[in-house]
């Protein structure tokens, strides 16, 4: 601000040595020819007229010109030095519009006589350091340019460890709501009487079949003539097996539908076979009436047992079956 003043001061001193042979005089300058668009550049205005003269200085408003706008203005400073009266006034401005705005002549001073005095002209250039603006020479319009992609800014590692503090509280304070949660759930559940769950034992699906059969050999159902329930037993048990086991959706699926899913899953063909041959008895007892033989009845059982016996998974019958042994000595102690 001191610089400003400085100029106007010396502006003065020049109007007073100028002011000896002339009734009245005003000048203006900018701090600066050039800004950018929306920048602001101090513009001074200076008048002068001899002491005792009635006067009326002009203030602007809200604009110099139509592209150059005032931002701010500063009180009016008075100097009376050698019988002139000298008016200083500073005017911050700016423009939003790029290209040369030029400024005529203000007036900006008026005395008795009806003598006025008006600044100087002059131009302020406002620069676009942004974008090249290309401006159609005929129509004069300025061209229009497509929207730019928006651009990602990566996160850095060293942003984030910034942030590590933080995240290390957060993983501490998740982790200890979860085990205070858990701690509180077992005392509640051993204040109700309640013992701890165990994970639930599955049993090998070889081994439900192989269950399920004994149950329906000893029913004797073909003994009682209800051929029916006894196929129909049979072929329940086995479709259950051969879905738990290959993933195959036996139980809504024919007998051709259910061969044809195993072909290439079951290596022995003649296991397959056995199967076959038990599901296309079944068939025949359920659907056409047929009434097997006593020997046929056996060999159905006998078959569908060699089947689950023959494609049973042997490592997971193994770990189960240490499981089952471990299950009757924790019951019998």
């Amino acid at each position: 601000m001191r610089f400003f003043r400085s100029i106007l001061l010396a502006l003065m001193c020049a109007f007073a040595l100028q002011m000896e042979a002339q009734t009245c005089k005003a000048e203006a300058s900018l701090d600066s020819m050039t800004i950018v668009i929306g920048g602001q550049v101090g513009f001074n205005v200076v008048a002068a007229y001899p002491e005792g003269v009635n006067a009326v200085f002009h203030q602007l408003s809200d604009t110099i010109t139509k592209d150059i706008e005032i931002v701010e203005v500063s009180p009016v400073d008075t100097v009376v030095s050698n019988g002139i009266v000298q008016l200083m006034q500073r005017y911050l401005v700016t423009s939003f519009d790029s290209g040369l705005h030029y400024i005529p002549p203000i007036d900006i001073l008026e005395i008795d006589g009806g003598q006025k005095a008006q600044t100087n002209d002059m131009a302020l250039n406002v620069v676009n350091p942004f974008q090249n603006i290309q401006v159609d020479e005929q129509t004069h319009s300025v061209a229009i340019c497509d929207v730019k992609d928006v651009k990602d800014a990566p996160f850095t590692f060293a942003e984030f460890l910034q942030y590590w503090p933080w995240i290390v509280i957060a993983l501490v304070l998740i982790v200890a709501s979860y085990f205070i949660y858990r701690y509180y759930q077992k005392r509640k559940a051993l204040a109700r009487g309640e013992k701890p769950s165990k994970p639930k034992f599955v049993e090998p699906c070889d081994v439900i079949a192989m269950r399920s059969l004994e149950k329906i050999k000893e029913e004797k159902l073909w003994q009682k003539n209800q051929f029916k329930e006894y196929y129909s037993s049979i072929t329940d048990t086995l479709r259950k097996y051969v879905s738990e086991r290959y993933g195959v959706n036996a139980m809504e699926s024919t007998t051709d539908e259910i061969m044809t899913s195993l072909d290439g899953i079951v290596d022995d063909k003649a296991d397959c076979n056995q199967l076959r041959n038990v599901l296309e008895t079944a068939d025949f007892v359920k659907f056409a009436k047929h009434e097997p033989l006593p020997d046929e009845n056996d060999m159905a059982m006998k078959h569908a047992m060699e089947f689950v016996q023959k494609t049973r998974f042997v490592a997971a019958n193994n770990s189960n079956a240490d499981k089952s042994d471990a299950k009757r000595e924790e019951a019998q102690s």
